[in-house]
């Protein structure tokens, strides 16, 4: 007879579909999440792609000026060439190249004897003359007085013609005296020229005499330059004619000329352009205070021609020129917005912006405007 007694099966056995039935569930539901994980990284990825990058900048407001630069050379109006008036040698210097000196002012002394001699000549001409001078005229009063007095027979006690030989004789004794006057300050003149003078207030700037040579006449001895009131002279082209006017300002500067720029303003424009070169001279009137300029420097000049308070201006790095105008893009909420400017003052790194849209407080994009179109989301970093 057969066993009816049911078999017991393993509690492992009884489990393992349960188990099964747990671990798809888990699967799937990790499933589930991995592909949600992915579809948000999609759609971050999507909208990072849909922004593009780029470096901005803000709009400055500042005074702008319009400018003209020019180059020249240092003049004084005032250079005096000193020249000796006598032959005669160089015993004492008394100024240096450098020095300042008064009008008047002595620079050197030649060899006075001969003048010396010369003006005692003149002395004792004077001196004679004079004697000369006073006796003819005693005789011409005493003999007027004679030629008064009348006698028994109502003559003259002395004639009219010897009373004319006599006013005649004092007439030739006085011309002689002033002519020996004016001899003796010939004689001064003479013995003033053994000194070499300043005639001007100034710097001594060059000296071509020294102890012992022969000064020839008229020969350069010194210079003398005022370097008081220097004068800046360049040219310029004769299209600026209309942009040069009397009184404009400007700043000069030159690595010779330590302290900074030095002021000046535009004392005359000539009227007359070079035919030969086209170009047409401006005279600057410096003013460098306790500075001294040498003449002659090499000075750059820029020339305020114009300028605007409270400009609005753009870095040039944000200019994209396609057409007729400028144009650049503006970030505004994210938004990258086409705008065209209306220039107009120029700086090496920036333009003045007189319209198109740009308003103070804007950014523009300086990197990555080129890949730009309007309405773009963007990204901006500050640059």
């Amino acid at each position: 007879m057969k066993n009816l007694t049911p078999r017991l099966l393993p509690a492992s056995l009884l489990l393992a579909p349960l188990f099964a039935s747990c671990t798809e569930e888990a699967g799937a539901a990790a499933v589930d999440e991995t592909s949600a994980s992915a579809e948000a990284a999609e759609v971050q990825t999507a909208e990072a792609q849909e922004k593009t990058l780029v470096r901005v900048a803000a709009l400055a407001v500042r005074a702008v000026e319009r400018s003209l630069e020019a180059t020249g050379n240092v003049e004084s109006l005032d250079v005096v060439e000193i020249v000796s008036e006598r032959a005669e040698p160089v015993l004492k210097i008394l100024a240096e190249e450098g020095d300042q000196v008064e009008a008047g002012s002595a620079l050197a002394h030649l060899r006075s004897e001969v003048a010396e001699l010369g003006v005692r000549e003149a002395e004792i001409r004077v001196d004679e003359t004079l004697n000369e001078q006073e006796r003819a005229s005693r005789d011409y009063e005493r003999n007027q007085a004679l030629a008064e007095r009348t006698g028994a027979g109502n003559a003259g006690l002395l004639s009219q013609r010897d009373l004319e030989i006599s006013l005649q004789a004092f007439h030739t004794a006085r011309t002689s005296h002033q002519s020996a006057q004016v001899g003796l300050e010939q004689a001064l003149l003479e013995l003033e020229r053994c000194t070499l003078r300043s005639p001007i207030q100034g710097t001594v700037s060059r000296r071509d005499l020294s102890v012992g040579d022969m000064a020839a006449v008229g020969a350069p001895a010194f210079q003398v330059t005022d370097l008081s009131s220097p004068r800046l002279v360049f040219w310029r082209p004769q299209r600026d004619l209309p942009n040069l006017r009397k009184g404009q300002t400007l700043q000069a500067t030159s690595e010779a000329v330590p302290g900074g720029p030095v002021p000046g303003r535009i004392e005359r424009v000539s009227p007359v352009v070079d035919a030969a070169t086209g170009t047409l001279k401006v005279t600057v009137r410096l003013e460098p205070g306790d500075r001294i300029l040498p003449t002659g420097i090499l000075m750059r000049a820029r020339i305020t021609l114009e300028r605007h308070e409270n400009a609005l201006m753009i870095p040039k790095k944000a200019l994209l020129r396609e057409g007729p105008l400028p144009h650049c893009f503006a970030v505004r909420d994210g938004i990258a917005v086409r705008l065209e400017i209306e220039p107009g003052f120029e700086e090496p790194d920036h333009l003045e912006v007189l319209g198109g849209g740009l308003v103070p407080g804007d950014v523009v994009v300086v990197v990555g405007a080129d890949r730009l179109e309007d309405g773009e989301s963007v990204e901006q970093v500050q640059g």
